[in-house]
Formats: C-alpha cells, sequence, structure tokens
C-alpha cells in the first residue's frame, strides 16, 4: 500500500515537472519566434538602413522650418542614388549648438556628404571642414547664404535681384497694373542681399506708371502690428491696396495686423517666406500669395551636386535656387 502512494506520488511529481517543461518549451518558442515577428509588424518601416551611403543635412534650429522642406526634397531622391539621408539640428535655440559642433558630428559618423544650410550671420570663425575617419574630406554642399571661407564643393543660393523682380511682377500682376502698394522695410542691417532685393524691388515697381509705391520704413519688425501706427492708419483708411512683404516675421505680422483690423479680403498681402504660420494665413485667405525658395527644389539638387562630386569628383559651383509662388485661389 505504502508503495502504491509512493508510485502515485512520483508519477505526479513527474506529471508535474512534465508540464513544467512543456510550458517553459512553449514560452520560449514565442519569445524567439513569435515575439520578433509581432514587433517587425508594429515597428515603422526602415526605408535606407542597408543602403550603400550616408548623408547629413544640417543647420542650426532658427532655420528648422527651411531645414524641414530641404530633407523632404533630398530624401525623395535618395533612394536612386542609394543612401540614407537623416535630419540633424539642435533641439533647440537654448542648446546652443555651433554649426562647427554640427559639422563636427558629421566628421563622428562618417558621413558621405554634407548638405549645410548657413543662416546670414551664422558663421562667425572659419569653420573646419568635416573629415571621416580615414581622414578624406567630407563634401559639403552650401545652401541659402554665400560664405566664400566655407570649404563647400558646391552652393545653391538666391539671386535677391531676380526675386525682387519675381515679388514686383506678381504684385503688378494682382493689381492688374494699377493700385497703391504699401512695401514694408524693417531690416537696418548692412546685409548686401537684403539691400539688393529692396533696391531690385524699388526699382522695378517704379517702372509701372500705374503703380504708386509707399515704402514704410519701420523700426523693427514687432512696429508692423502697431494698431496706432502709420501703416494701421493706412490700412485703416483704405490708403492701400497691397502689402508686400519681405521676409518671414514681416509676413506674419502683415497678416495679423490685417486681420485685427477687420480688412482680410480688402486688402492684399504678398508674404515672403515658409512655415506652418504663413501656410495657415495663405489657407484661410489672409495672405494673398505666398512667395518663398523652393527649398524641396533646393534638398534634391543639392543631392544630386554631391553625388556627382562623389561619383565624377566635379560639381557646379554654383546654382541659383529656384522660386515658389503659391496662391490662396489655387489650394
Amino acid at each position: 500500500m505504502d508503495s502504491m502512494k509512493l508510485r502515485n506520488l512520483d508519477m505526479g511529481k513527474l506529471a508535474v515537472i512534465s508540464l513544467s517543461m512543456l510550458t517553459a518549451l512553449l514560452l520560449c518558442t514565442y519569445m524567439f519566434y513569435m515575439l520578433p515577428r509581432i514587433a517587425k509588424e508594429g515597428e515603422p518601416q526602415s526605408h535606407g538602413d542597408d543602403r550603400k551611403h550616408h548623408i547629413l543635412i544640417l543647420g542650426e534650429s532658427a532655420d528648422e522650418d527651411s531645414l524641414k522642406e530641404i530633407y523632404k526634397g533630398a530624401e525623395a531622391e535618395s533612394k536612386e542614388y542609394d543612401c540614407v539621408v537623416e535630419l540633424d539640428v539642435p533641439s533647440s535655440i537654448a542648446e546652443g549648438q555651433s554649426l562647427q559642433s554640427l559639422l563636427d558630428f558629421a566628421s563622428f559618423v562618417d558621413a558621405d556628404g554634407v548638405i549645410a544650410y548657413i543662416g546670414e550671420g551664422s558663421v562667425s570663425v572659419p569653420l573646419r571642414i568635416p573629415r571621416a575617419s580615414d581622414g578624406r574630406e567630407i563634401p559639403m554642399v552650401t545652401v541659402a547664404h554665400y560664405d566664400d571661407s566655407i570649404p563647400q564643393i558646391s552652393h545653391i543660393g538666391t539671386n535677391y535681384s531676380e526675386l525682387g523682380r519675381k515679388i514686383s511682377q506678381e504684385s503688378v500682376e494682382y493689381l492688374n497694373g494699377n493700385g497703391k502698394i504699401i512695401v514694408i522695410n524693417t531690416v537696418k542691417s548692412n546685409s548686401a542681399n537684403y539691400s539688393n532685393l529692396m533696391a531690385s524691388v524699388k526699382s522695378n515697381l517704379a517702372s509701372y506708371d500705374g503703380i504708386d509705391v509707399f515704402i514704410a520704413d519701420l523700426d523693427s519688425s514687432t512696429a508692423i502690428t502697431d494698431t496706432s501706427g502709420i501703416l494701421a492708419r493706412k490700412i485703416r483708411y483704405s490708403d492701400a491696396d497691397l502689402l508686400v512683404c519681405l521676409s518671414s516675421e514681416d509676413s506674419i505680422r502683415a497678416a495679423q495686423l490685417v486681420n485685427d483690423l477687420g480688412k482680410s479680403g480688402y486688402i492684399g498681402i504678398i508674404g515672403f517666406g515658409e512655415g506652418s504660420v504663413l501656410e495657415r494665413y495663405l489657407e484661410i485667405g489672409v495672405i494673398t500669395e505666398l512667395i518663398s525658395i523652393d527649398s524641396q527644389k533646393t534638398g534634391s539638387l543639392a543631392l544630386k551636386e554631391l553625388f556627382e562630386y562623389i561619383h565624377c569628383g566635379h560639381s557646379n559651383n554654383y546654382i541659383a535656387a529656384d522660386v515658389k509662388v503659391r496662391r490662396e485661389d489655387s489650394l
């Protein structure tokens, strides 16, 4: 009797052990075979981890809207050049990363090429060209502002005289050749680029007999939204048919003023620049027309120039960026 109980006890233990081993086996099977598949299905698909080249797009956070558009343009062409495109900007202006530190990061990750957005005044000291771990120079294409001290293989920039002519042409076409234009001027710097742009706008508008031009010289962009200032008075008493702005901030503030004065739809605004705020004002019709540098096309061209240099050893020294025009009635 005791031996039978002992045998039954041993059989019970064996059953528990067998069940435990089976459970462990099933758990291992689930972990090693099923979980990776589930995780892979749930993860966003990588579109370039196995590509041959690595291109870095970098710039300061103040230029992030333009950089994102440049990235879109380059990323759209990346498959053709068998490359991964990565955007690297500081998470905030307060982070204080210099352009040089961003270039040093390109050296650290052994990038095959760099597209660098050069903001006006962002280069205070000569930049060190990024180098890979094997000592080779990493080719760099710069966009936006040109600085001859930067070791770039190519530059994609703006022809400001041509941009001024385009802004003037769009302004005159909006008014059908007759009307009053206020050109907002808030920049008090010695920027040669801005001076060329303003001079081009003035000279081109002056050539139209039916256009009356007033240059609103203001101390700063914040003066635009002063509801008791000269600009507000001219808008309030319908002494203007069109406002022309030459910077993103001026365009946003002009839209705010026109909206606050209840003049949306009664006075046109030709704005300049890109970004979500400007896009929204264009969508709701406060801004009539938005002119900007085609940053996506710039990104595409920059990638093309990098790989022409990588594959052929040469590239174009300078390329003029395309201008993009969007109107409220085309959205």
